[in-house]
């Protein structure tokens, strides 16, 4: 009995520390949520009825401003508009574009 007990604990902890393989490129994130459609963009989807989100508030009613801006950075970076294409988004839905630290571009759409 003492045999099988020691075999079982020794089995169960040799599967538990080999590791998965994966590939030398994959990240955390990638391995957890997967690919991202488009590489260097996000889209964050702008509900118009749920006035309780706070995270969403500066971009829910933007400036003027904020949308001309938005929409001058669509006409001249084709990546965002193809993106936008890709994912059936009509540029006047558009709210605001903001650029991310490491370069990439999230985009505020209802």
């Amino acid at each position: 009995m003492r045999k099988i007990l020691t075999l079982t604990v020794t089995a169960a902890a040799l599967a538990l520390s080999a590791a998965a393989p994966v590939a030398a490129n994959e990240t955390l994130s990638i391995i957890l949520f997967g690919h991202p459609l488009e590489p260097g963009f996000a889209i964050v989807w702008i509900p118009v009825s749920d006035h309780d989100d706070k995270r969403a508030a500066n971009y829910r009613n933007p400036s003027a401003e904020t949308r001309a801006e938005a929409q001058a950075e669509i006409a001249s970076n084709p990546g965002i508009r193809a993106t936008l294409e890709r994912r059936n988004i009509q540029p006047h839905n558009v709210l605001a574009i903001q650029t991310a630290l490491n370069g990439g571009k999230i985009i505020y759409a209802r």
